[in-house]
């Protein structure tokens, strides 16, 4: 499952970007592989997928479908998708590169993956500069998450807001309205969901959280669950200055003790601790050993996550489900974090233009809606947003999807996934701190306090070499 991929990955990819990622990028043109020859003198594109999502057999069928509808309808490209097993994928790519046999795409790639290779990929601007192309029918906030000040990465595929999912079926037992889907309902909170989620946390005798005779060493379901995320991403929604971003704008300095995360911190370590809605690391260790997801596991009642759990954890549940707006945050603001994909071309793989070329039919209008149910994203084109959300009812009949795209309008910038100097290793600082409150009670202020400083050591050591 998505998680569980992350979080291998990242331990993997932070060593690999050490041992074989630092040097810094050089343009295009002085490095680029040997050109690769496709069939019948066609220009070979080799899509690199294992980064992301696109490793499951019905991806890798709908991918070779999609290879073939491309191929018969290009005389002179011809595409071949390259299908790496998740924890083999940073290694390969890295391997490819330093062998002068770079792929020429490498996706569905999110902002952690771009963040993590940053100095491997090409600057597509250019290529936009050069034929005037328009970008205006993709969502603005899908193009901004594709650009950085030096170069921007991508053309926007697809987008995968959050927000709430739940069990209407705990809602029913314990005679509890639903969580509004009115975006602008104010009274839709973080005390609120704080008090519906203690009401719905029930201990094996069916009290509830609330109650005097809950008993706290003995819960089977618990109100609220947000354990898919990282530091970072539960984080942001508390909304520091810098939101999802744990330094200054100039990345110069660490700000991880902000008021807002020292606050947000604070929340979840009570609501673990104290109010008993939130389950904590050993709860969630068997959950993950057993293989199940917290939603399905038909023991949480509200589940915070991505439209990519959709395709992965709302199948054949045992009981109705629906969406709601994650709530406004303790300053009156709504912050619903984002993931990103978008396709890559490394700096030095041969074929640039062809690839670029292959970029722009996965995003066209004609073929977005199809890729991005491959991967469960939703498009990031405006112009097909009602295809694709007919599409979506007819999977999902009896969910809101209006929840869902309306989440796009609160998406976290700076994201929680975004680029910082030394990535992987200002990650883990922040990880490591942030699963500490998993584990037992902790001094919230106390914690981020220590991980500041550890972080702006990494910044200092890193603009020092500059």
């Amino acid at each position: 499952m998505r998680h569980l991929r992350i979080s291998l990955c990242i331990l993997l990819l932070t060593a690999l970007l050490i041992a074989g990622c630092g040097a810094p990028a050089v343009p295009s043109t002085g490095d680029a592989a040997a050109p690769a020859a496709g069939g019948a003198g066609k220009t070979k594109v080799v899509i690199f997928i294992g980064m992301g999502t696109g490793t499951d057999p019905d991806q890798i069928k709908a991918q070779e479908d999609l290879a073939a509808k491309f191929n018969s309808s290009h005389e002179d490209i011809e595409v071949e998708f390259l299908i790496v097993p998740h924890d083999q994928a940073g290694e390969r790519f890295l391997a490819m590169v330093s062998g002068g046999n770079a792929p020429q795409l490498v996706g569905p790639n999110g902002i952690s993956t771009v963040a993590q290779f940053f100095d491997s990929w090409a600057d597509v601007a250019p290529f936009i500069d050069a034929e005037g192309f328009d970008t205006s029918d993709f969502y603005g906030p899908a193009v901004e998450l594709n650009h950085y000040p030096d170069k921007t990465v991508g053309l926007p595929l697809g987008l995968f807001p959050s927000f709430i999912f739940y069990n209407k079926d705990m809602f029913d037992a314990a005679g509890l309205a639903y969580p509004t889907h009115d975006y602008n309902d104010t009274a839709w909170n973080l005390e609120a969901l704080r008090d519906m989620a203690m009401e719905l946390t029930l201990d094996a005798n069916g009290n509830n959280a609330k109650s005097p005779d809950f008993d706290a060493s003995n819960i089977v379901q618990w109100g609220f669950d947000d354990a898919w995320t990282d530091a970072r991403g539960f984080l942001t929604r508390f909304g520091a200055p810098n939101v999802g971003r744990p330094t200054t704008e100039d990345y110069k300095t660490a700000v991880v003790n902000s008021e807002e995360w020292v606050y947000g911190l604070d929340w979840l370590n009570r609501a673990v601790w104290e109010d008993h809605f939130v389950p904590d690391a050993t709860v969630q260790e068997a959950r993950d050993s057993a293989g199940i997801d917290p939603f399905g596991s038909n023991q949480v009642a509200m589940f915070n996550s991505h439209t990519w759990f959709m395709t992965e954890g709302l199948v054949d549940l045992p009981f109705e489900y629906d969406f709601a707006p994650v709530p406004f945050n303790q300053k009156g603001e709504r912050i619903a974090r984002i993931h990103a994909d978008t396709f890559t071309i490394p700096r030095n793989a041969a074929n640039q233009e062809a690839a670029w070329e292959v970029l722009k039919w996965l995003t066209s209008p004609e073929q977005i809606v199809d890729v991005c149910l491959i991967y469960g994203c939703i498009p990031a084109r405006r112009s097909v947003e009602a295809e694709f959300q007919q599409r979506l009812a007819e999977r999902y009949p009896n969910a809101d999807l209006d929840v869902v795209f309306t989440a796009i309008d609160y998406l976290d910038d700076p994201n929680h996934e975004s680029f910082v100097p030394e990535w992987g290793r200002v990650n883990d600082v922040l990880n490591n701190a942030f699963s500490a409150v998993y584990l037992g009670p902790i001094d919230a202020q106390a914690v981020l306090d220590q991980a500041n400083q550890e972080v702006q050591q990494i910044l200092d050591d890193y603009w020092a070499r500059q």
